[in-house]
């Protein structure tokens, strides 16, 4: 139990209304807690008081009838002076205002335990609601994660199907490339042309994940022109990818293909180390 739950227990003990387990709780705190200790002193002292003050009537009307037997050793019938009038009205008001006193004490601390557990209450609705407001944001975040995995298989099945349809042509063309240096013994790519579908695409394996700031640059090397970009890539965590490339340009004849590492954006002539060629 906390600290402040705690607290809400210390006027109830000073009037003796805890049951078993909360005096149990209340008194192992009572031993590690200076504060809690010395705030129900306090309620026990006021508690005190209040039953005091409630006896008080009674002594001070035996206070007031011994003074009254000194002053008339013989009663007699005569009217009741002002002074025992005035005493006896004095006397009928203090139980009264001492019942109001001890009811107005009760009230606040009535008052103070209610106030104390709603305001219990009030901190644990607004955790749980904390909560559950962190969860729907956990849930929004996965469903945005989930939005993003989707694009992004619908992207790997679209670029799968272009080049299962490139490789049915009768016309297709394929080049191998083989790693370099630069690239993992067992990276491998397969560049497929179709001019009569108007399509070319490329099926990387065993390629590392570009650096941050750098991507894969495809490359046709011409007799007449040289180096002509190709297109872009990156690839997945498995090293894999299947991406759509531009076609050689018309006139141009290829000779070789190559595949180098550059810039994120591009370049127009190879300017990185170069991972995958073949003829």
């Amino acid at each position: 139990m906390e600290h402040e739950e705690i607290k809400n227990l210390l006027p109830l003990a000073a009037l003796d209304r805890l049951d078993a387990d909360e005096q149990r709780l209340l008194d192992e705190h009572l031993g590690e807690c200076a504060e809690c200790s010395a705030e129900l002193r306090e309620f026990r002292e006021t508690a005190a008081a209040l039953a005091t003050a409630l006896e008080a009537p009674a002594v001070e009307d035996r206070i007031w009838n011994r003074l009254e037997a000194r002053l008339n050793p013989v009663r007699s019938a005569s009217p009741i002076s002002n002074r025992q009038a005035a005493v006896r009205r004095a006397t009928l008001w203090r139980p009264a205002a001492l019942v109001m006193t001890g009811v107005a004490a009760a009230a606040s601390i009535y008052a103070f335990v209610t106030s104390a557990r709603l305001g219990s209450i009030a901190q644990q609705r607004s955790q749980e609601l904390a909560s559950l407001n962190q969860e729907i944001t956990n849930l929004h975040s996965d469903l945005s994660m989930t939005h993003g995995e989707v694009a992004i298989f619908r992207r790997v099945l679209d670029e799968r199907q272009r080049l299962q349809k490139v490789l049915t042509q009768p016309d297709l063309q394929l080049t191998r490339l083989a790693p370099l240096k630069a690239a993992p013994h067992d990276a491998r790519a397969i560049v497929a042309v179709s001019a009569a579908n108007h399509a070319a695409m490329i099926q990387v394996s065993g390629l590392p994940s570009p650096p941050s700031g750098k991507t894969y640059e495809l490359w046709w090397i011409t007799k007449e022109s040289g180096p002509i970009a190709a297109g872009l890539f990156g690839t997945a965590a498995d090293g894999g990818v299947v991406a759509k490339a531009e076609l050689p340009p018309p006139g141009e004849h290829v000779i070789a293909t190559a595949v180098t590492l550059e810039p994120a954006d591009g370049v127009s002539k190879p300017t990185g180390e170069m991972y995958l060629k073949g003829s």
